[in-house]
C-alpha cells in the first residue's frame, strides 16, 4: 500500500507542472493589456510602459513563467493587479465559501442519488425506475444557468421562501473563525444566523448538486443491478434473509465501491466548476472571484485561482484513488503486477 501511495504522489508533480504551464500559456493568449485595463483607455503610452515595467510585463514570457514557478515553489503567487492584495490571501478568504457550497451540494447529491439508484435497481422497470432514469437524464441535460434562474424566480421572487443571493443577511455579524459560515455561527452561539446561512445555502447547493445527483443515481443503479446478479446475493435470498439485510449488507457494500469513485470525482468537479452557480447567486467564492478577475484582465489572480482549483481537483482524485484501493484490494494487486 505504501508503494501505491508513493506512485500516486509522484504523478502529482508532472501533472501540476503541466497545469501551471497550460494555465500560464492560455491566460497570455487572452487579448488585452493588463496595464491599459488598470490605467484606463485615456492613459498615456508612457504611463502604460512604466506600469508594464513595474509589473514585469515587459520581460520575455519564459522569464515571467520562471518567476511564476519560483513563486509557486515558495508559496507566493504574487499580488493581484487589480487590488494589489496578495493572491494567496484573497484565495484563502474565498475558498471556504466554495468548499462549503461544494460540500453541501455533494452531500445532497450523494444522499438522494444513492437512495434513488438503489430503489430504482431493486424495482427495475417500475414507475419509480422510469422516473429516476428520466429525471437523471433531465438533470444531466439541464443547463445550470437556466436552472439557477428558474429556482430564483420560483423560490425567491414568486414564493419568497428562500433568499435571493449571498451567504448571510447583513443584519448578522459572525466572527470568521473557520470561514465556513454554518460552523462559525454554531461556534458563535448564533442559532438565528445559522438558520439564515442555511437558507442562503439551499438554492445554490440544490442547483450545483443537480448534475452530480443524476450521475450518482445512474451509477448506483447500474452497480446495484450488476451485484444483484451475483451468486452470493442469490445465496443470501435462498437463506431467507430479509430484503433489508440483503440490500444493505450484501448488495450495497459491494455496489458502493464504484459509486464512491464517482462521488469523489464529482466532488472534485464541484470544487472547480462552481463558477456559474456562484455568479448567479452572487456567492463570494473562488469561482465568482475568478470571473471578476477575468473581466479586469487580472491574469495573476486568474493563474493563481485556476491553479488552486486544479490542485484541489488532483488532490481529491488522489484521495479517491486511495479510498478505492482500501475498499478493493484488487486495485493494489493490479498496481503491483504492473
Amino acid at each position: 500500500m505504501f508503494g501505491y501511495v508513493l506512485k500516486r504522489l509522484a504523478l502529482l508533480v508532472p501533472t501540476l507542472l503541466g497545469m501551471s504551464l497550460l494555465t500560464f500559456s492560455l491566460i497570455h493568449l487572452v487579448p488585452g493589456d493588463p496595464a491599459t485595463v488598470m490605467l484606463g483607455e485615456r492613459a498615456t503610452p508612457e504611463a502604460v510602459t512604466a506600469l508594464r515595467r513595474e509589473l514585469g510585463l515587459d520581460r520575455p514570457l519564459w522569464v515571467q513563467y520562471g518567476r511564476f514557478l519560483h513563486g509557486l515553489a515558495t508559496g507566493d503567487l504574487g499580488r493581484s493587479l487589480k487590488t494589489r492584495e496578495k493572491i494567496v490571501v484573497e484565495m484563502a478568504a474565498r475558498f471556504p465559501a466554495t468548499a462549503e457550497l461544494a460540500f453541501a451540494a455533494i452531500l445532497f447529491a450523494a444522499l438522494v442519488g444513492v437512495g434513488a439508484g438503489i430503489v430504482a435497481a431493486r424495482w427495475r422497470r417500475s414507475w419509480f425506475d422510469v422516473v429516476v432514469m428520466a429525471g437523471s437524464l433531465a438533470g444531466v441535460s439541464m443547463p445550470i444557468f437556466w436552472l439557477g434562474l428558474l429556482v430564483i424566480l420560483l423560490f425567491s421572487v414568486q414564493w419568497g421562501i428562500l433568499p435571493l443571493a449571498g451567504r448571510l443577511d447583513p443584519a448578522f455579524s459572525v466572527p470568521h473563525v473557520t470561514g465556513f459560515l454554518l460552523v462559525d455561527t454554531l461556534l458563535g452561539g448564533q442559532p438565528l444566523a445559522f438558520l439564515d446561512a442555511l437558507k442562503h445555502l439551499v438554492l445554490p447547493a440544490l442547483v450545483l448538486g443537480t448534475i452530480p445527483l443524476a450521475v450518482i443515481a445512474r451509477m448506483t443503479r447500474a452497480a446495484v443491478l450488476e451485484v444483484l446478479t451475483q451468486d452470493y446475493v442469490r445465496t443470501a435470498w435462498a437463506k431467507g434473509l430479509s430484503e433489508t439485510r440483503v440490500l444493505l449488507v450484501h448488495v450495497l457494500k459491494n455496489a458502493l465501491i464504484p459509486t464512491l469513485t464517482v462521488i469523489g470525482l464529482q466532488f472534485g468537479y464541484l470544487l472547480g466548476g462552481a463558477i456559474i452557480t456562484e455568479t448567479i447567486f452572487e456567492w463570494p467564492g473562488v469561482g465568482r472571484w475568478l470571473v471578476l478577475a477575468v473581466s479586469a484582465r487580472d491574469f495573476r489572480a486568474v493563474q493563481g485561482g485556476v491553479l488552486l482549483l486544479a490542485t484541489v481537483f488532483v488532490l481529491v482524485n488522489l484521495v479517491v484513488d486511495l479510498v478505492y484501493a482500501l475498499a478493493d484490494p484488487r486495485v493494489r494487486l493490479d498496481e503491483e503486477r504492473a
